[in-house]
């Protein structure tokens, strides 16, 4: 039900449908591949298998009724998050998470510094996606702020993935890093559903979150600010 047109949660609403219900979390991301990652960051950190649940995957956007995904890449997730879909996402999801890879930066930033510090990167990719968001609405993302969760990852998601795999961080060509940690008769690397939740099954376990958290400042982040959702979270998976 949900499409670049019209809002999942927008329709069942409006028509009463008794399946209606608010996610605790909606994920909007450059790929589906993030969206299995962090889906399974989310079960891991809260330590609830069952979490998946709770999890809304909404853009690239999935289509219940047919299994199809749809179109991902930054610029789709940026046209997205100006409009009104984002608005309703917002308003129908307890938090929504907003993932992003920092190597779009020079396409994001104006006079991008590729030397500029991952603490002050991160800070400016934010500006910019906020940016993004109050073009579709003025104040949006001020209204909205504490639903709103960002996972920016430098410079690109495989990093966190590289952090648990390798003794060392690493922020730059991690696509190809990861290739060389992984047996490939295990597991490949390829930009597949299936294959990346092989690659992040490691997240299911709160403490391996917590390792890579000490080498990645921004996977850090993004875990520090899942923090102020605990309450809510612990509330609403109680009545399950």
């Amino acid at each position: 039900l949900y499409n670049h047109q019209f809002s999942y949660f927008n329709i069942t609403a409006s028509l009463g449908l008794p399946d209606f219900k608010v996610k605790l979390f909606g994920l909007a991301c450059e790929g589906i591949t993030d969206q299995v990652v962090l889906e399974n960051i989310l079960c891991g950190y809260f330590e609830n298998l069952e979490l998946g649940n709770e999890i809304a995957q909404l853009q690239p956007p999935f289509d219940e009724t047919d299994q199809q995904r749809g179109e991902g890449g930054w610029r789709m997730l940026l046209k997205h998050l100006s409009s009104t879909n984002f608005r309703d996402d917002v308003l129908n999801t307890e938090f929504l998470i907003l993932q992003i890879d920092t190597d779009i930066s020079a396409e994001l930033i104006e006079n991008y510094d590729k030397a500029t510090p991952v603490e002050i990167l991160t800070s400016n990719v934010i500006a910019e996606l906020v940016k993004n968001i109050n073009q579709g609405e003025a104040d949006f993302y001020e209204q909205q702020a504490r639903k709103i969760i960002f996972a920016i990852s430098v410079h690109s998601l495989e990093c966190w993935l590289v952090a648990h795999y390798s003794e060392q961080s690493e922020i730059d060509d991690c696509y190809d890093v990861l290739k060389t940690l992984i047996n490939p008769k295990e597991i490949r690397v390829v930009k597949k559903p299936r294959n990346y939740e092989k690659l992040s099954k490691p997240f299911l376990e709160k403490q391996n979150i917590e390792a890579v958290a000490a080498k990645d400042y921004s996977f850090q982040l993004f875990i520090q600010s899942l923090e102020k959702t605990k309450n809510t979270v612990q509330r609403k998976t109680a009545r399950c």
